[in-house]
């Protein structure tokens, strides 16, 4: 890079209770070979020793900032980075990851040379001492090409209805803060309806119509760390029916008619999902799961365009059917099943016990 140009480059990071990881975190991102950092690091209400060691980062290197607020959950905490952030382009990172030293510096050289919104690169996986590279290199988006606006909008917004075109994460990513601006000063960028999981994928999903152009580059620029909280249940899984409602509400507004069906699919795959989970760490006995198949149905805005489409499907699945039919015994039981299937299988039970060891040592 023209170390003539030297942008400020926002570096916005959610902490929570992330003393254990945080050391190498930060080490990562004040070693960055790219300077000219802002270092925003706000404090969602931590009660662990994490906010002391962001103050003593602050105390000894003049471009971190520390931020404290009450919990709200990542999105607001990252909401309220952005609000305080004065970088020409934002970079969004989470406090228990880590960047390769290179990753600021190769994303922004990008950004400037392309000229484009946004550019993402790839990610490794760090699960204890392994590490897989390039972890994410199998999206469909291409690499090292300039995509631009009809294509990007008509080709790739499918990413939030279906798997396969590109992460939808905010990591691993550079923005332009113009972009984000404008955006932010429409839509609802940042929601409290999904604090815990998809909060990223929300904001770029809100975001992506705005953007001009994207670019994709074959290097690793983030770290993401794989932990055992991953196999453990988890209570703000019904957070992902909220973003189908959402996710609904736009494809409408935008006659995006390509991705109601896989919207529908993912929303019966996490309906049934979750009833397995409930039943698998017994977090509800039969009547309350049969009560949560009957009040999602009754209450989710999707549920009654869910229903019509697939009533016009042939050769529906079994949960689908299910579903039609109201069959609240017969959901149970494929919930059931889902448990055994997804958790009780001996491969599944040794790798969460891998896990869970190698996470517990490092």
């Amino acid at each position: 890079m023209d170390n003539t140009v030297q942008p400020l480059v926002s570096v916005l990071i959610p902490l929570y209770n992330q003393e254990r990881y945080f050391k190498s975190c930060m080490r990562s991102v004040v070693s960055q070979t790219y300077k000219n950092l802002e270092i925003i690091i706000v404090n969602d209400g931590s009660t662990d020793k994490s906010p002391q060691m962001a103050r003593k980062w602050a105390a000894q290197d003049n471009r971190v900032k520390v931020i404290d607020k009450q919990n709200d959950g990542p999105a607001f905490a990252r909401r309220e980075g952005y609000l305080h952030a004065t970088g020409e382009f934002v970079v969004f990172f989470d406090s228990d990851d880590m960047l390769p030293p290179v990753a600021i510096e190769v994303l922004l050289k990008n950004i400037l040379e392309k000229d484009v919104d946004v550019v993402m690169g790839l990610y490794d996986k760090k699960l204890g001492f392994i590490t897989q590279h390039k972890a994410d290199r199998g999206y469909a988006f291409p690499f090292n090409q300039v995509v631009t606006q009809p294509e990007l909008f008509d080709k790739y917004y499918l990413g939030f209805f279906n798997n396969g075109l590109f992460p939808a994460s905010a990591c691993a990513k550079i923005y332009r803060k113009c972009i984000i601006d404008k955006a932010f000063a429409e839509v609802e960028l940042y929601t409290r309806d999904i604090r815990f999981m998809g909060e990223d994928q929300y904001f770029n999903l809100m975001l992506f119509p705005y953007l001009r152009s994207m670019y994709r580059i074959d290097e690793s620029v983030y770290i993401y760390r794989y932990g055992g909280g991953t196999f453990g249940f988890n209570r703000h899984f019904p957070e992902l029916f909220e973003s189908s409602d959402k996710r609904l509400k736009l494809l409408d507004k935008f006659n995006y008619t390509q991705g109601y069906k896989p919207l529908f699919a993912e929303y019966v795959a996490c309906f049934y999902h979750h009833a397995a989970q409930l039943i698998h760490y017994k977090k509800a006995d039969k009547q309350v799961v049969i009560d949560f198949f009957k009040q999602e149905m009754d209450r989710r805005e999707l549920m009654p365009r869910l229903m019509e489409h697939y009533s016009q499907q042939e050769n529906n699945k079994r949960t689908v059917k299910l579903l039609l039919a109201r069959d609240f015994e017969g959901m149970y039981q494929f919930a059931c099943e889902e448990s055994v299937n997804l958790y009780g299988s001996a491969k599944y039970k040794a790798k969460k016990l891998i896990v869970d060891i190698l996470t517990h040592i490092f």
